[in-house]
C-alpha cells in the first residue's frame, strides 16, 4: 500500500471506544463550564448587570452564583425557597469591601428591611465574604432549610443576631466576625430532631461585645470549635426555652475554644448595646460569665480555655420552673481555666446541682469550684459510673439573686487587671 493510501486509511478509521468517551466528557465539560458562565450574574453599584443584590437573586436560578462587587448596598436581600444551592459571593480580597447595610434599606415592597440577607427556605445556600451591619433583626438568616454555608461573613451592631440559623438540618458557619448584638453574634436554634442527626459546625469564629457570644435555644447535634469569645456578657450559652420548638438543646459540643474577659455589663446607661428582652421573662441574662449551660442534655464541654470571665468561668444552671430545662448527661472536662493564664475567674466552676448525670473531670491545677451547702463531691461529682446529682438550694438561691439584677450584677465580680494580649483590649478596661 502507498503512502497516501495509508494515510487515507488512517485518517477513515473510526474512532475507539475509548476516544469517544473521552470525546464525550470534554463535550460535557464544556457545556457545564458554559452553564456555569451563564448562571453567574454579576451585581456592582454602576455597569454590570444587576445593580442590587436582590434583583441579581430574583432573576438567578436554582444553583447559580451571584457575585458581588466591592461597595456599599443599601438593601435588604430575600432568597425564596426556590433557590436552593444559590451562592451569594462578594469578590472584594475581604469581608470588609462588600457591605449589606441597613441604615435606611428597603425590600422591594418598600418597607423597612429587616435582614441582610433572609434565606427562607431555600437549601444549601452560601452567603461569603461580605459585611452586614445595621439592621433591626439580622445580619445573615436561615431558616426551615437542609444545610447552609455562612463563610468569611462579618455581622456588626444588627439589633439581634449575627449569623442566626433557625429549624435547620446541618449547615455551618465558619471563619466569620460577630458584634454588636443586642442577643447573639452566633445563634442556632430550634433544631428539629433526626434520626440519623446532620452535625451544625461551628468554627474559627470570633465574637465580641455582644449580650452573648454564642447562643443556642433548643439547638442540636452543634459542634463549636476553634472559636474565640471575649468582651462579651457572656461568652457561650447553649440553653432549653419555651419559646422554641423541640425542647430540650440537647447533643452538643463545645471543645478547643478560647473564652475570655466577658465582662461586659450592657446594662450600663450608654452602653453601645442595649439587651433584648430576655426570653427567660423575669431573669436577665448573667454577665461576667465564659460558658453557661441553662437546662440542657448530653453536652461536653472539654479542653476550653476559660479566663478572666469576673463572675463564673464554667456555669451549670437549670430552670426550676420548666421541667425540660434540666440539665442532664452533661460532661465537663480537660477545661484550662484562669489560674494557668494567670487571669483568673471570679470562680471557675459553678453548679446549682440540679438535674442528673452531669459530671466534672480533669479542670487544670488551681481550678476552684464554687461552694454551697452541699459537700464539693456531690455538687461537683465525678464521671466515673453513674454521677448523681442533687440540687443545692443555697446555690439555687444564689444565682435567682443574680440574674434578677441588671446593673448591679457587677457589685459581685472579683475584678483584678487582666495580663496583656496581642490585639485585644478588655472591654471592663483593666489591663490588657
Amino acid at each position: 500500500m502507498g503512502a497516501q493510501a495509508a494515510e487515507t486509511a488512517t485518517a477513515a478509521t473510526p474512532p475507539t471506544a475509548a476516544q469517544k468517551q473521552a470525546a464525550k466528557k470534554k463535550a460535557a465539560a464544556k457545556k457545564k463550564a458554559a452553564a456555569r458562565k451563564k448562571k453567574a450574574l454579576l451585581v456592582c453599584r454602576r455597569g454590570c448587570p444587576y445593580s442590587s443584590i436582590q434583583a441579581a437573586v430574583t432573576a438567578a436560578p436554582a444553583g447559580a452564583t451571584v457575585r458581588v462587587k466591592p461597595g456599599t448596598y443599601v438593601e435588604g436581600v430575600t432568597v425564596k425557597d426556590d433557590k436552593d444551592n444559590l451562592k451569594i459571593l462578594g469578590v472584594g480580597t475581604r469581608p470588609q469591601e462588600v457591605v449589606l447595610e441597613g441604615k435606611g434599606a428597603k425590600t422591594p415592597d418598600g418597607n423597612p428591611a429587616q435582614n441582610g440577607i433572609f434565606v427562607d427556605g431555600a437549601d444549601n445556600v452560601t452567603m461569603a465574604n461580605m459585611t452586614a451591619q445595621n439592621y433591626p433583626a439580622n445580619g445573615f438568616f436561615v431558616r426551615n432549610c437542609t444545610g447552609y454555608l455562612m463563610d468569611h461573613v462579618i455581622a456588626g451592631f444588627n439589633r439581634a443576631y449575627g449569623l442566626y440559623a433557625f429549624n435547620c438540618v446541618g449547615g455551618r458557619m465558619t471563619y466569620s466576625v460577630g458584634y454588636g448584638h443586642g442577643d447573639s453574634a452566633f445563634y442556632v436554634g430550634q433544631t428539629p430532631p433526626q434520626d440519623k442527626p446532620v452535625t451544625t459546625v461551628l468554627d474559627h469564629l470570633e465574637g465580641y461585645e455582644n449580650v452573648l457570644g454564642f447562643s443556642g435555644t433548643n439547638s442540636r447535634y452543634i459542634d463549636l470549635r476553634n472559636s474565640e469569645f471575649w468582651n462579651n456578657g457572656a461568652g457561650i450559652a447553649p440553653n432549653t426555652l419555651g419559646s422554641e420548638k423541640f425542647p430540650p438543646a440537647t447533643d452538643g459540643k463545645v471543645q478547643e475554644n478560647l473564652v475570655y474577659w466577658n465582662n461586659f455589663n450592657y446594662f450600663k446607661a450608654g452602653s453601645s448595646v442595649k439587651a433584648l428582652p430576655a426570653a427567660t421573662g423575669s431573669f436577665n441574662y448573667p454577665t461576667g460569665v465564659g460558658i453557661v449551660l441553662l437546662g440542657v442534655t448530653n453536652w461536653t464541654i472539654k479542653n476550653n480555655f476559660v479566663f478572666g470571665n469576673f463572675k463564673y468561668g464554667l456555669m451549670s444552671v437549670s430552670d426550676p420552673t420548666y421541667a425540660a430545662a434540666t440539665n442532664r448527661g452533661n460532661v465537663w472536662k480537660n477545661n484550662l481555666m484562669g489560674a494557668t493564664f494567670d487571669d483568673a475567674n471570679g470562680v471557675d466552676v459553678w453548679g446549682d446541682g440540679a438535674g442528673s448525670g452531669n459530671c466534672w473531670e480533669n479542670q487544670s491545677s488551681g481550678a476552684t469550684y464554687d461552694p454551697g451547702s452541699e459537700p464539693e463531691l456531690v455538687l461537683y461529682p465525678k464521671c466515673a459510673g453513674t454521677p448523681a446529682n442533687v440540687t443545692d438550694l443555697a446555690q439555687v438561691a444564689e444565682v435567682a439573686g443574680y440574674v434578677t439584677q441588671a446593673e448591679g450584677q457587677e457589685n459581685s465580680w472579683i475584678k483584678h487587671p487582666h495580663p496583656p494580649r496581642p490585639d485585644r483590649k478588655p472591654i471592663d478596661g483593666l489591663g490588657g
